[in-house]
């Protein structure tokens, strides 16, 4: 470095003139004494001109370590702001992979622990960024005060934190996970508001022969086993948590290029008047013909679309091809279609089904749309003018699965729906069981006193068929009336019935069910 460099100069030449000056003034000082003349002058000169540059050499010394010091801090802060973070005063992510990779070269033992803040979002939303800076200060404070020392606290994302321990056992970490738990789920007064937050765990023993990425991966699987778990809870890394979470990624990706291809089509459930045996529509349901995963029914793939935000133009393309074939139906009959609570985030839903309606040229009025308690969980705002604009074009509405949510009967008087469909579980055990006899009557009992028609699911046998009788259930659907058909073996049926009218939608099979009796030799469907 050249401040350096210059310095150790200056330095150099102020003690050769120092040197100097002792020998000139070994000269000079017993002659002066003495008082002797001097006849040669250049010595008193030399003597004169060495204390100049002694004193200039010390001055220029001094100014340059002053220099020196002042780039020395310089560098000194400029390192500490490259492994801190500026919110919180933590080490940053790239601290934690350094003391991470000391930990594994020392080939010491060590835990990491990653943390996670629950619905941190809704905080920023709710209360702006400044009391969301706030909280992330009181939780790095928390960390600081309740890990043990020595540990490495860092602030490695937007709401994410990491420290590593080293040495201590499981159960020590365990305890610490439990502590900042604890502390974190109390109420936090930042200002005028006061905030809950909660925070998921993940924990994972630091081994040898490990990279400082894979530690921080395994932590990632744990700390998604502790998310899944409800959150606000600690889970450790198993090996099965990576095996599963690999198979959910590539699930993922298999659902977003089935929607590409067009490999998710529409199944038709019949829908059966319950008094006259009659068929009233079909409930369209979601069905996967993957190329390398085979045919799928929804509870393999929907939770999923869910999650990743892929529940959306999933159920448009199978809505889109369900309306182009429902529309050459007799006109009498409807078809209803789910909706994921999920959906009701979009504040555009209503345009979409709008639009795909009239590209079908379908009657609105004959499609029917079927929400589930959990959607009220949403927006109840943006839920109920999308309800209304769905209404207002003639759609009617159906609430799906009734008595398995959060619905409130103060939210179902005030909700505009068309149909209340009684969850499976209860009809499945209605003749079985008293209790969940009296609550299907509580529930036919609220329809009828709100001029709501009854649909129940589940319906598998006559036995049951008559004990809804009973009730007055207006519609039905179950095996009992069939099981979920093909659009061909849907078209298929409807000609045959066409032609005969006295036909039942009971015997006919679904593509798998037949499938399934041609490899078991029993012939052709």
């Amino acid at each position: 470095m050249r401040i350096a460099s210059s310095h150790l100069i200056t330095t150099c030449a102020t003690l050769a003139a120092i040197i100097l000056f002792v020998a000139l003034g070994s000269q000079l000082l017993p002659t002066a004494i003495a008082g002797v003349d001097l006849h040669d002058d250049a010595l008193p000169v030399a003597f004169l001109l060495n204390i100049a540059i002694i004193l200039f050499g010390w001055r220029r010394s001094k100014d340059l370590r002053e220099a020196l010091d002042k780039y020395d801090r310089a560098e000194r802060q400029a390192e500490r702001n490259a492994n801190t973070d500026p919110a919180t005063g933590l080490a940053n992510r790239r601290e934690l992979m350094r003391a991470l990779g000391d930990l594994l070269g020392s080939k010491n033992s060590g835990i990491l622990l990653l943390l996670d803040l629950d619905h941190f979002k809704r905080v920023n939303d709710l209360h702006g960024h400044v009391a969301g800076d706030q909280l992330l200060k009181l939780v790095a404070q928390t960390l600081e005060r309740e890990c043990p020392e020595g540990s490495c606290c860092a602030r490695i994302g937007g709401d994410e934190f990491a420290v590593m321990f080293e040495g201590g056992s499981t159960r020590d970490a365990e305890m610490v996970a439990q502590t900042i738990l604890s502390k974190l789920a109390k109420p936090v007064d930042l200002g005028n508001v006061q905030v809950f937050v909660s925070a998921s765990i993940g924990l994972a023993e630091v081994r040898r022969l490990q990279k400082e990425e894979d530690v921080l991966r395994e932590t990632d699987f744990a700390l998604y086993a502790a998310k899944r778990a409800g959150r606000n809870c600690f889970a450790w890394f198993d090996p099965e948590l990576e095996r599963e979470l690999t198979d959910r990624v590539k699930l993922e990706e298999d659902i977003r290029s089935g929607i590409e291809n067009g490999e998710f089509i529409p199944f038709f459930q019949p829908l059966i008047d319950l008094a006259s045996r009659e068929l009233v529509g079909f409930e369209t349901l979601a069905r996967w013909r993957s190329p390398t995963r085979g045919f799928l029914e929804a509870e393999s793939f929907i939770e999923a679309a869910e999650k990743t935000g892929l529940i959306g133009p999933l159920t448009m393309k199978v809505i889109e091809q369900a309306l182009n074939e429902a529309r050459e139906w007799p006109g009498h009959l409807k078809m209803a279609v789910n909706i994921s609570p999920v959906q009701f985030r979009d504040p555009q839903l209503a345009q979409h089904i709008m639009k795909l309606i009239t590209e079908a040229g379908f009657p609105a009025h004959r499609l029917e749309v079927e929400i589930t308690e959990a959607s009220l969980l949403e927006d109840r705002d943006q839920v109920l003018s999308t309800i209304q604009s769905l209404k207002n074009v003639g759609i009617s509405i159906s609430l799906d699965d009734f008595g398995t949510g959060y619905a409130s009967l103060a939210q179902v008087n005030n909700l505009p729906v068309d149909r209340i469909k009684i969850d499976k579980s209860f009809i499945s055990t209605i003749v079985k069981s008293e209790q969940t006899a009296a609550i299907v009557n509580t529930i036919t009992s609220l329809g009828h006193t709100l001029n709501v028609p009854i649909t129940a699911e589940g319906i598998e046998s006559e036995q049951v068929r008559n004990e809804l009788g009973k009730y007055g259930c207006a519609e039905g659907q179950g095996y009992l009336f069939g099981r979920p058909l093909s659009a061909d073996t849907v078209r298929t049926f409807l000609e045959m019935k066409e032609r005969d009218a006295s036909i039942d939608p009971a015997p006919l099979e679904s593509e798998q069910d037949a499938l399934a009796r041609r490899r078991a030799g029993r012939g052709s469907w």
